[in-house]
């Protein structure tokens, strides 16, 4: 029985599919086997699976699509000539073949007078809004005046950025956080676009956009910009307790800005850094390394020995760059104890130090009065990998200078000489004092002699010492 229920829905529908299509389309069958397999071939092309319509030869869509194609060429053809008056054109064009202009011509118009710049643009720009305000009805995308709003911002024009942004809701533009974007972007560039900020934030209330993350970081960045940390500080919390996710590129600029303004306190950064590691900064090694710049700046050597260990606990393995800075603020701040630790626990973890670690290391055993050693880790640098360059020579020569040991800068610079160093002025000068020092008035003059013969410049202290100690090198040297 339910065969036959089936049998007699099938019949059915064929015998509706049947009257529906147009009779003729079945000459194109042959006769033979429609009428051999006639129930077979109703089958075959009208279940749902193999259904085959006849193809329609006339479409009103691409009768549409070929009258904006043609009014399109005689837009393009009409503004070879000039660009005195779009609009006027675009209409021309549209009545013609007897369409309306889309939001998509608009947007066109708009992109044509912001890369050419006509003499009045912005009379027609004007115009143009006009039109879509108060003739047309469509609902205008938002990109189009997101185009704008960068236009008035390329110009400075910022009231009329603002102008149009509070104008959107009137040309039936759903306004999203992208325009508000657009808009904080270009008003963030100058101090008077960031006056009106507060604003702009206010208005977005009554057009019903959400300040999203993105516009948060806008906010952050320019707070940062102008250094007004604090404030950038706060709005930060009051993103986290919104629920928005921490943005860790806006806390490492807010740590770098703080570590730029020189008159800020080490303690307080320190406990702004703590602060943003308890809303969930993960610092990365950049992080590290301003604090770093920041303390070895404010003489804190051990508070930065102190961001080394910090940074290991974070599984974060400190490069050569970190424990240099780290060296370098402790030889300054006479913390040799210290250094001696660095430099050690440097190459326990398998850091090859490079010319300014040397250099840097050098210093703190030449300040330490250590000549030996230095002069025998300057020797020892080529075997290790890294040649002395010369200010590694300038140090050990103001040390030996200082120290009185008159025969070993000798020796030195005899060293020098044979590796086919060329002396700069610097270390000229550190030589002429070594020679002052020792009463060798004659020694310095040789050495003024060659600088002038080398067409190398003394230094104007090198010139006031040799020049004092013999007034008769004073005219030698004018001419």
């Amino acid at each position: 029985m339910l065969r036959g229920v089936v049998a007699h829905c099938k019949r059915f529908i064929t015998h509706q599919w049947r009257q529906q299509i147009n009779p003729n389309y079945f000459l194109f069958i042959s006769t033979a086997s429609f009428s051999s397999r006639k129930s077979s071939s109703l089958h075959n092309y009208y279940i749902r699976k193999r259904r085959k319509w006849p193809i329609q030869p006339f479409t009103t869509h691409r009768c549409e699509n070929f009258a904006v194609k043609l009014a399109k060429q005689l837009f393009k053809q009409s503004i070879r000539k000039s660009k005195i008056n779009l609009l006027s054109d675009l209409i021309k064009s549209c009545t013609a073949y007897e369409i309306e202009p889309t939001p998509q011509s608009y947007h066109l118009l708009f992109k044509i007078l912001i890369q050419q710049k006509p003499s009045n643009c912005h009379e027609q720009i004007r115009q143009i809004l006009d039109r879509i305000e108060k003739v047309e009805n469509f609902q205008t995308p938002e990109r189009v005046f997101i185009d704008l709003i960068n236009f008035y911002g390329d110009n400075n024009m910022f009231d009329a950025a603002v102008d149009l942004f509070f104008r959107t809701p009137s040309y039936r533009c759903d306004s999203s956080v992208e325009i508000l974007n657009a808009l904080l972007l270009i008003l963030c560039r100058s101090k008077r676009g960031v006056d009106l900020v507060p604003r702009i934030l206010m208005k977005t209330q009554t057009m019903n956009i959400r300040i999203e993350e993105s516009s948060f970081r806008i906010l952050i960045t320019t707070l940062c910009k102008i250094g007004s940390v604090s404030n950038a500080f706060e709005l930060l919390s009051h993103m986290v307790d919104e629920g928005f996710d921490l943005d860790q590129k806006n806390c490492s600029l807010m740590l770098a800005t703080m570590c730029w303004q020189l008159n800020c306190d080490s303690g307080k950064i320190m406990a702004s850094f703590e602060d943003l590691k308890m809303l969930g900064f993960a610092p990365r090694k950049n992080d590290f390394c301003n604090l770093i710049r920041f303390l070895i700046a404010k003489g804190k050597g051990k508070e930065a020995f102190g961001l080394l260990k910090q940074m290991k606990t974070s599984r974060l393995k400190p490069d050569i760059m970190c424990y240099n800075l780290v060296l370098d603020g402790l030889v300054e701040n006479g913390e040799f104890t210290s250094a001696d630790k660095v430099f050690d626990e440097l190459l326990v973890l398998g850091l090859a130090p490079d010319i300014y670690t040397y250099n840097v290391y050098i210093k703190g055993l030449c300040v330490q009065k250590k000549l030996d050693d230095g002069i025998k880790l300057m020797r020892a640098m080529k075997e290790l990998g890294c040649s002395p360059d010369l200010c590694t020579y300038s140090t050990v020569l103001r040390a030996l200078c200082k120290a009185g040991e008159f025969d070993r800068m000798t020796e030195v610079v005899t060293e020098m000489r044979q590796k086919s160093m060329q002396l700069n002025p610097k270390i000229y000068d550190i030589l002429v004092d070594g020679f002052i020092a020792n009463g060798d008035v004659n020694g310095a003059r040789s050495l003024l002699d060659e600088m002038l013969n080398e067409n190398l410049v003394p230094q104007q202290t090198t010139l006031d010492k040799v020049t004092g100690c013999d007034s008769r090198m004073l005219s030698q040297v004018q001419d």
